[in-house]
């Protein structure tokens, strides 16, 4: 499970002008449209997790699943161009911004915090759920 190739993103849009992030209902995730209700989050900026705040990060094709001291060995042009960038792409999660979208819990009531932290619980849950039934021939 490289962060890389996650989506990480756990709300449906965000608004820049007004830095609130529109959060994605239960009901989104199983796409059933009854009782559908947007709520929103008072957000700001993070620097981003994935590329730590570079914009790009390695293409997870190339070392995903890791890299051994043999893998440079063999090919010392392979290590040349993997310690020079060669094989940086932008960044999956920031898409090159260097900084994403977080709650604010400083503008938020202790409630507030823990229902959108419950949703995100249950949203990347329902991800591993979808995940395991992948594997299993679902």
């Amino acid at each position: 499970m490289d962060r890389r190739e996650q989506n990480r993103k756990w709300y449906h849009s965000f608004d820049e002008k007004s830095m609130t992030i529109v959060v994605i209902s239960a009901c989104d995730l199983d796409d059933n449209d009854e009782g559908n209700e947007d709520w929103t989050v008072p957000a700001k900026f993070e620097v981003c997790g994935t590329c730590d705040g570079k914009g790009v990060h390695v293409n997870p094709s190339i070392d995903s699943h890791g890299l051994s001291r043999e893998d440079f060995d063999e090919d010392p042009d392979f290590r040349e161009n993997y310690m020079s960038g060669m094989y940086n792409v932008q960044c999956n999660e920031c898409h090159g911004a260097r900084v994403v979208p977080v709650m604010d819990e400083s503008r938020m009531k202790p409630e507030e915090i823990k229902k959108v932290n419950d949703h995100i619980q249950e949203h990347y849950d329902y991800i591993r759920m979808c995940e395991a039934e992948r594997r299993m021939g679902a």
